[in-house]
């Protein structure tokens, strides 16, 4: 939790930084629908994938003229479409879950409409839980491609890959699994 806070912090004090330099910033929001599943060597594919919404704040810094840095923060609907899976020992693991999750993205325009975006983003699980604790910090790696319909109206989907396994210990069975998600989102500009 430490190493997320310090991230947040470094991601803040970097658009402040160049909020003074750049001048030119611009923030908003970004609602819309998450497809996700869990993804791992010994998951099974019994779970169903889970639709859910993500909502998030953020800036856009230029650097240039087709370059910005995006930093985000929001919630997310991640996970499969099992609210929980009682175990043997008592223990209730919640597979359906949301996520606190700070991104850095870059957002690259191609064209006065086109735009792409790619860069890290690291998360941790917020869903209230039993004293039991099943649940590691996220690491993803995100993707995405957007149209901007106007200077503050946009659309985009993007794809992120789980790099960390986000279990801390083996239940059912299950030692690893990795959230796997598609997020179709409009964002707008204030």
């Amino acid at each position: 939790m430490k190493k997320l806070f310090l991230f947040v912090f470094m991601v803040s004090g970097t658009t402040m930084m160049y909020a003074q330099v750049a001048g030119a910033n611009s923030y908003g929001f970004r609602l819309g629908v998450n497809y996700a599943s869990l993804s791992g060597g010994d998951l099974s594919n019994d779970y169903n994938n889970r639709v859910g919404l993500h909502a998030n704040f953020f800036a856009q810094i230029p650097l240039n003229a087709t370059f910005y840095l995006q930093p985000e923060i929001g919630l997310s609907a991640l996970g499969v479409n099992e609210n929980e899976i009682r175990l043997d020992n008592g223990d209730i693991v919640q597979l359906k879950t949301n996520w606190l999750q700070v991104a850095v993205l870059a957002h690259i325009k191609t064209s006065n409409q086109i735009f792409v975006l790619i860069g890290p983003q690291a998360g941790v699980n917020v869903t209230e839980r039993d004293q039991n604790d099943y649940y590691n910090y996220d690491f993803d790696g995100v993707v995405g491609l957007g149209y901007m319909f106007s200077e503050n109206l946009a659309l985009d989907l993007r794809y992120g890959y789980g790099f960390s396994n986000v279990f801390d210990k083996e239940f059912a069975g299950v030692s690893e699994a990795s959230n796997r998600w598609l997020q179709l989102g409009v964002s707008y500009k204030l």
